[in-house]
């Protein structure tokens, strides 16, 4: 998936970064396991509140040049001035401006149309530095209030499980473990997906956005376990790891790498192991597999054959190998069943 940031309550010092956004690693001598950092920048919450409202329609504040920053943020994909993670490292726009100005002069999109990307990036920090001011003055404040109400939440529910949480959810998808500590930047309100994670050139690991406008109730805490699989960048690390193993087996079946099984279904059981790590730590209650991701084009067929096998795994029902077994066969004979309807339809039209 990939999809959606505070300042802490002084309560939470021990577990949330301001304003860093260097990797962080666990301490050796630690008895319990860190695994995710929360962090927070009033210009991080700045800049992806400005693409949340240049994705949609709605009216933006009544604040000089706001309008200008959002056309400006139009004119820049999402992702792009992400790669290397040099957004995460400003503390401003000034900040930001001085970043973007060492980007290359161009780069290439998936459209193959090359755009003036440092021009570009250059112009959308400078629209924001208009804007900053008036933004942490008007609207800082009550982002705030949301981001602080997130993290107590995290503080009061996640972190006192989080050892336990990821021992399971990195243990059943049979994945590595790794001393990397994630950084969660949470902010007010974003643009779809209300979470991803960012990953440098250079690192295998990342940095995660979540948006917790986006996100009540345990859904949260599901976000914030899903994106630090992909930071850990531990889904193709490792044997044993489930999501290269059920690749590769559907690929030994005969699917094509590019089919949308291939692409989607390994993915899927990172978001159902989320949902259902929760489930089971967490929210007895929290059910979402009918909304959100879940609900996507597509993706329904997917669930549908995924989800009781690898349940039947996590409550003992099934060893890993079988339920990867049952999962292909599925897939396999669902496969079959498609093409024999196209099949048939193709000779009633003939």
């Amino acid at each position: 998936m990939k999809q959606s940031h505070s300042v802490a309550l002084l309560l939470f010092f021990s577990f949330v970064v301001f304003s860093h956004s260097t990797p962080a690693k666990a301490h050796s001598g630690t008895t319990s396991q860190r695994h995710v950092e929360v962090r927070v920048k009033p210009f991080i919450d700045l800049y992806f509140f400005v693409y949340r409202l240049a994705s949609s329609s709605d009216k933006p504040p009544p604040i000089d040049g706001f309008a200008q920053a959002i056309e400006a943020a139009r004119q820049v994909p999402l992702f792009t001035p992400l790669k290397d993670l040099v957004l995460f490292n400003c503390d401003s726009a000034k900040a930001a401006e001085r970043a973007f100005a060492q980007f290359p002069e161009t780069d290439k999109l998936r459209t193959g149309e090359v755009i003036p990307i440092r021009e570009r990036l250059v112009h959308l920090s400078q629209t924001l530095a208009v804007i900053e001011p008036s933004f942490r003055e008007k609207i800082w404040p009550q982002h705030k209030v949301a981001i602080q109400e997130a993290e107590k939440r995290i503080a009061r529910d996640f972190v006192p499980q989080e050892e336990k949480l990821f021992s399971y959810f990195i243990g059943r998808l049979g994945m590595g473990g790794s001393d990397y500590v994630v950084p969660i930047y949470l902010v007010a309100e974003g643009p779809w997906p209300a979470a991803f994670t960012a990953q440098g050139k250079l690192s295998a690991h990342g940095m995660c956005l979540v948006n917790v406008g986006a996100l009540p109730g345990a859904s949260l805490f599901a976000a914030i376990l899903h994106e630090s699989i992909h930071a850990l960048n531990l889904e193709t690390e490792g044997k044993g790891n489930v999501l290269v193993e059920l690749r590769s087996r559907l690929l030994r079946s005969g699917f094509d790498q590019d089919d949308r099984v291939v692409r989607e279904a390994p993915h899927m059981l990172v978001f159902i192991q989320s949902v259902e790590t929760v489930r089971r730590f967490l929210d007895v209650s929290y059910l979402p597999y009918t909304e959100g991701v879940f609900a996507r084009p597509g993706i329904q067929p997917l669930v549908n054959i995924e989800l009781p096998i690898w349940t039947a795994y996590l409550n003992g029902k099934l060893p890993r190998e079988k339920a990867l077994d049952q999962i292909v066969e599925a897939f396999v004979k669902a496969q079959r069943k498609e093409a024999a309807g196209k099949s048939q339809r193709t000779g009633q039209r003939n």
